[in-house]
């Protein structure tokens, strides 16, 4: 059982944990909110991020039209907290995950995204026989070469499929462009945005214009938001990281939120002089894109030493850290490492106010 105490400092909350502060997170999802309060696109804003409803309803109240899962299991957890609109943004395929999305949209609105003529056929038929109706997105590939059938006519040879399925709706068409996510330069980046958005909101024309009406038209993730605000054909956008954010979008110019996430881990041993060993190794910290940072400590760079522990390197010999002193690390990537922990330990002026579950943790399916 997780012992805690309202009002701890940090540096008395027992290790590793996950550590959000809760200001900086608000500040982020206000500050994306004030980004489209003027403009025409809305704000879908996904939670394989976060995967935490408490957050999810902060996004909705600033705002959020809905939220966007990537997985059913991230959405079941999400309408059972009352969030009353989610996308499910992966391709849904086969009997049980079917079964699932039908018993869901009893309860709050549902769309999903098709890519494959079978798989909506699929979804139309066990639709019909219960006497549901299932918003679809075709799915287009933009560039990232992972879900999404190709731009321009073979998406619209599916569009007109779709339309003749009695269980389906077709309302939109989704495009992630989530290869250039992390493309460092903002004007590269903004370019290569461009060149695959024009993929997007042409097709969306070429189905326009051969009859069929497209509410929606939805892309868009944290390092590309800012692209979208203004972009002909764009209706919303899917950000997730920049309620959190990680040191891999730190990297990238011109995001423009706020480090709201850490680990915090306490120094366990140190018999050299050039390192020490902390308690949060690959079980605490995820390895996709490589180490965490430490922050506050020049110089200083962790390595993975293995699944408890972690190396923390001087440059020099000059580093005072004992044994029991505790160290913020900034995770390299936030989704995954989230995805190692069941809670938020949520601090507020260096101060813990509150444990918050991480609920869609681990829902893979």
């Amino acid at each position: 059982m997780l012992e805690w105490t309202r009002g701890q400092a940090v540096g008395e909350i027992d290790t590793p944990a996950l550590i959000l502060d809760i200001a900086a997170a608000e500040r982020n999802i206000r500050a994306m909110a004030d980004r489209l309060i003027h403009g025409s696109v809305r704000l879908r804003p996904h939670v394989k991020t976060h995967k935490c409803p408490l957050l999810a309803h902060k996004q909705m109240a600033a705002g959020a039209i809905g939220v966007t899962a990537a997985k059913l299991g991230e959405a079941e957890v999400m309408i059972r907290a009352g969030i009353p609109e989610v996308l499910v943004s992966t391709p849904i395929v086969g009997r049980t995950k079917i079964d699932r999305l039908l018993a869901l949209s009893r309860h709050a609105i549902v769309l999903t995204v098709v890519d494959d003529v079978g798989a909506a056929r699929a979804i139309s038929d066990a639709a019909t026989r219960v006497g549901q109706k299932i918003p679809v997105l075709v799915d287009v590939d933009v560039g990232q070469r992972r879900t999404g059938v190709l731009p321009g006519e073979p998406a619209l040879a599916l569009a007109r499929q779709v339309a003749t399925m009695p269980g389906l709706v077709l309302v939109g068409l989704q495009g992630y462009e989530g290869h250039l996510q992390h493309v460092q330069s903002r004007d590269e980046r903004e370019a290569h945005w461009r060149a695959s958005m024009e993929k997007l909101t042409d097709t969306a024309d070429l189905i326009r214009g051969a009859g069929f009406p497209l509410d929606i038209v939805s892309t868009g993730g944290t390092g590309t938001s800012t692209f979208a605000l203004e972009a002909p054909g764009i209706t919303e956008i899917q950000p997730g990281s920049y309620v959190v954010m990680d040191d891999h979008y730190g990297t990238v110019q011109g995001v423009g939120f706020e480090q709201a996430l850490f680990v915090l881990t306490t120094v366990v041993s140190r018999t050299r002089t050039t390192d020490v060993i902390v308690d949060a190794g690959m079980k605490a910290l995820s390895s996709d894109s490589g180490p965490p940072r430490v922050r506050g400590i020049e110089g200083a760079q962790y390595v993975f030493a293995g699944d408890e522990h972690g190396r923390i390197e001087f440059a020099d010999q000059g580093s005072n850290l004992r044994v029991g002193d505790r160290v913020l690390l900034v995770p390299s990537h936030c989704d995954t490492t989230i995805n190692l922990h069941d809670h938020y330990h949520v601090i507020e002026d260096d101060r813990l106010v509150e444990v918050w579950p991480i609920s869609a943790r681990g829902r893979i399916r």
